[in-house]
């Protein structure tokens, strides 16, 4: 990546808020030359993607399966755009199914490609706080969009703003 580059993750099943935010923080980071980096997974990362994608900016998409796997077709054509102006990564042998192990050894290299993480949508047991935790322990900032407190999507965020994490309030 280049010297400019932040990973944003978050809910699968995120909120219209999540997905608009997450859209507009990696344009607008993208469009000053921000690497975007992010999971691929529906919600959160595809938005994180796309809007890196609007800007003509670059984008890297971190698999938690290997490549030829059929997982997540409903992205197989956002993976198409990511390639022609990114790259789609993974450590997994190619045709490695994703399973609930393979996320978090691919969360560790989301955080470890970037200058720090934002997470923008998280319940209290999202897997996107394993990338807040790897990220804190590889020494890269962690942010969080501060989200509805009526909302058991935006516990996650808001329990990393309560424990330090940087509140995320415009790019």
């Amino acid at each position: 990546t280049n010297e400019l580059s932040i990973s944003l993750v978050g809910a699968r099943k995120a909120s219209d808020y999540g997905v608009t935010v997450s859209r507009a923080l990696s344009s607008a980071m993208a469009s000053v030359g921000f690497t975007i980096v992010s999971g691929g997974a529906l919600g959160i990362d595809s938005a994180a993607h796309r809007g890196a994608l609007d800007e003509n900016g670059k984008t890297i998409c971190v698999l938690g399966c290997g490549l030829g796997t059929k997982y997540l077709m409903d992205n197989e054509d956002l993976r198409r755009q990511i390639a022609k102006s990114g790259a789609i990564v993974t450590e997994f042998p190619p045709f490695t199914p994703a399973s609930r192990t393979t996320f978090p050894l691919r969360n560790r290299i989301i955080s470890g490609l970037s200058l720090g993480t934002i997470i923008v949508e998280a319940g209290e047991r999202s897997g996107s706080l394993i990338t807040a935790r790897l990220a804190g322990e590889q020494g890269r900032d962690v942010f969080a969009v501060p989200g509805d407190l009526a909302r058991s999507s935006f516990l996650g965020t808001n329990e990393l703003i309560r424990n330090g994490a940087k509140a995320v309030f415009s790019p």
